[in-house]
């Protein structure tokens, strides 16, 4: 389903931009009241919003709370607060919908809308291509009068932090040392706190954030800040999140951070020994390396595959009752306490698992990576690939070859004029043969830079 403005998580761009902007804001904020007026049935809705450190959240704020209101719509302040913090907000307040402003791990210049219905999930397809419609048609009218007085209520996301911690037995963390890096994003404040309640003794980077600094050199997308900070001591483990707080990459006591499929295969195999991993199913996307279908088939857990994104795999999740699935990236979705990605839970689910059992690095090599051949090849036009004969013959050959002993990903970028080629097998000069293969066929069907 094409969608105009919403991309694979939410809106996203640089601020100022055609693609976010106080305009794109201010009718966002009236479509979102558009849409539960029609689809939820409420006649005045509630909105929460909330956002990360960037100096633009203020004046998207702003816009987004104006266009509520100008439909009539409440706009609630949650002030900065990670995503997962307002989605969970949003379970429990009973506000009809909520929005993080947001880039996620982007540099300060982005900044984003992502939605999430009142029970704390991100929108249905139908939803969201309703929305994505509704601020088009808005868009598409000449520019109305935005510059209205508004008010708003003002809350905080103190729920949030404290369902967390009651999630964990008390003094979960006492005796360990913990190494965070929250990205100067919106768990600054909140992370280190919840692990002090907890019991740890922390070292902390990336919790200074002044507007600008957000994601610079620091978090989920520069492991090099925490590696530097295991220079200077000893940990049991270590914790980067994202600049938003719904993604969460783990480190092991040497300071090597662990593959995101590392981390599902742990928090799999301990929820199926446990008795609480429904199905005995792990929910992931298509960018996920073969080798963790590999870990988990010799675990007897399943493995799904959805498009990427955390709101596919929320959508499944959800739709056949599974309650563990996560990215590669670094997105982890535990259903026994949200249907959204969230960097702070997943962390301290992750050390509740460590501390009950061996070493981050002795649990994380029940997960071996495929070796994987990646191309990426300039093209002259993007052609839709079903028309491509020649890469479509390949691509069943290539499927057929390798079975369930490895896979294969083609796509467009969609930023740039590229052909993305990756192939994944268990033995690396096979699958760079493959590769090879598939640029051969790409040529026959494309111009290639």
């Amino acid at each position: 389903m094409k969608l105009k403005h919403f991309g694979t998580d939410g809106i996203r761009g640089e601020f100022g931009g055609p693609v976010v902007n106080e305009r794109v804001a201010y009718h966002a904020g009236r479509a979102a009241v558009g849409l539960a007026k029609c689809h939820l049935n409420v006649e005045t809705p509630t909105i929460l919003i909330g956002r990360d450190t960037r100096e633009s959240g203020v004046k998207l704020f702003e816009a987004l709370a104006k266009g509520i209101v100008s439909e009539g719509g409440e706009a609630v302040n949650l002030g900065i607060a990670p995503t997962p913090g307002i989605a969970k907000m949003a379970a429990v307040s009973g506000a009809a919908l909520a929005c993080s402003l947001t880039a996620s791990h982007n540099p300060s210049k982005d900044n984003g809308l992502k939605f999430f219905l009142g029970k704390g999930v991100k929108l249905s397809e139908e939803l969201e291509k309703d929305l994505d419609d509704r601020l088009d048609a808005f868009l598409s009218q000449e520019e109305s009068e935005n510059g209205l007085d508004f008010s708003h209520k003002e809350n905080d996301v103190q729920a949030y932090e404290a369902s967390v911690v009651s999630s964990f037995a008390d003094n979960l963390l006492a005796g360990s040392r913990i190494a965070l890096d929250c990205a100067n994003g919106a768990l600054s404040e909140i992370a280190p706190r919840v692990f002090r309640k907890l019991g740890a003794d922390i070292e902390v980077v990336g919790a200074s954030p002044d507007g600008s600094n957000i994601n610079s050199g620091v978090g989920s997308e520069h492991p090099e800040s925490l590696k530097a900070l295991y220079q200077k001591g000893e940990f049991d483990f270590g914790f980067a999140f994202d600049g938003d707080g719904d993604r969460m990459i783990a480190f092991d006591e040497h300071g090597n951070k662990l593959p995101g499929e590392a981390v599902m295969a742990i928090l799999a195999l301990a929820a199926k020994a446990s008795g609480e991993l429904v199905g005995d199913t792990l929910v992931t996307t298509v960018q996920s390396n073969f080798g963790l279908d590999a870990a988990m088939k010799e675990n007897g857990v399943a493995v799904k595959r959805v498009d990427v994104g955390d709101k596919h795999i929320a959508r499944l999740m959800m739709a056949e009752g599974f309650n563990l699935g996560g990215e590669e990236s670094g997105h982890l979705i535990i259903g026994s306490f949200s249907i959204t990605g969230d960097g702070l839970f997943a962390a301290l689910k992750l050390a509740s698992v460590v501390l009950s059992s061996r070493k981050l690095s002795e649990l994380a090599s029940t997960y071996k990576a495929f070796p994987q051949v990646s191309k990426s090849l300039i093209v002259a036009s993007k052609p839709p690939l079903e028309s491509c004969s020649s890469i479509q013959n390949e691509i069943e050959k290539i499927q057929s070859e390798l079975g369930e002993e490895g896979r294969l990903l083609i796509r467009y970028s969609g930023t740039e004029p590229k052909l993305r080629l990756l192939v994944e097998a268990s033995d690396r000069q096979k699958a760079e043969a493959l590769a090879e293969r598939l640029v051969e066929a790409a040529g026959n069907d494309l111009e290639l830079g």
